[in-house]
C-alpha cells in the first residue's frame, strides 16, 4: 500500500485495534463508528476517515464486522507481527516493565534486559536474560532485537539510544526526561516524558479551575 498514513492516524488505529480486541473478548460482533468514537473520545467521522486510509473494507451501513475490521487493520499495519524487545535500565521502572505480563508470550516479547550495575543484574529475579550495558550492541545484534525501552538516568539516555541503534534496534521508547533523537535513518524514537505528561494535565486542570477572586 503506497498511501502515506499520518502518524496521528496510525496512533488512533493502533488504539482502535486494542479496543476491537476487547470487543472480541466480550463477544461483540458488530460495531458502529460512533461507538468506536465514543470509546476513543473522537468523532465518528474521524474513525471512518482513519479506517479509509487503509482502503475499502466493504459495506458498513449496518456497522463494522469487529473481526473483519481488526484483521483489516493488522493486515495493513502489521500489528500482529512478532518482534523481540529489550529493556535498558533495571531500576524501579525498568524492573516493573520487565515483569509486565503483557509483554510475555505476546507479539512483543522482551528477551533481554541491560543495566550498568552488576549488583543490580545479580539481584533482579527474572527468567529473562540480563546483561551488563557495555554489551548492548553485541547482544542486540546477536539476538536480532528490533525494539527497546530506555529507563536509564537521563544523562545516559542518548548514549544508550545510539548504542541500541548501532546494534540494530529499529524502534525505541524513551521513558527518561530528556528528548532522545535517532542518529540513523529508519530508526524511530518515541519520547514518553511521564513528568511532562503530568505537567500538561496539571496545566489543563488549572485552566478548567475558576479564577480565584
Amino acid at each position: 500500500m503506497n498511501t502515506i498514513i499520518p502518524e496521528s492516524t496510525v496512533i488512533r488505529l493502533s488504539q482502535m485495534y486494542r479496543f476491537l480486541e476487547e470487543c472480541i473478548a466480550n463477544e461483540v460482533t458488530t460495531i458502529f463508528s460512533a461507538d468506536i468514537g465514543e470509546h476513543m473520545g473522537i468523532t465518528a467521522h474521524t474513525v471512518r476517515k482513519d479506517i479509509n486510509f487503509l482502503g475499502e473494507i466493504g459495506k458498513t451501513a449496518a456497522g463494522y464486522d469487529v473481526v473483519k475490521l481488526k484483521n483489516h487493520i493488522h493486515e495493513h499495519l502489521g500489528l500482529e507481527k512478532k518482534r523481540s524487545a529489550c529493556i535498558v535500565g533495571l531500576g524501579n521502572l525498568g524492573k516493573a516493565l520487565l515483569h509486565y505480563k503483557q509483554f510475555l508470550g505476546g507479539n512483543y516479547k522482551v528477551i533481554a534486559g541491560f543495566d550498568s550495575d552488576i549488583n543490580t543484574l545479580e539481584m533482579v529475579k527474572t527468567s529473562i536474560s540480563l546483561y551488563p550495558s557495555y554489551r548492548i550492541e553485541e547482544v542486540v545484534k546477536d539476538l536480532k532485537i528490533e525494539l527497546a525501552i530506555i529507563a536509564v538516568p537521563s544523562k545516559a539516555a542518548q548514549d544508550v539510544a545510539d548504542r541500541l541503534i548501532r546494534g540494530g534496534v529499529k524502534g525505541i521508547i524513551n521513558f527518561t526526561q530528556v528528548f532522545v533523537k535517532s542518529q540513523a535513518d529508519g530508526a524511530l524514537v518515541r519520547n514518553i516524558d511521564l513528568y511532562g505528561e503530568l505537567r500538561i494535565l496539571s496545566a489543563l486542570l488549572n485552566l478548567k479551575e475558576p479564577l480565584s477572586s
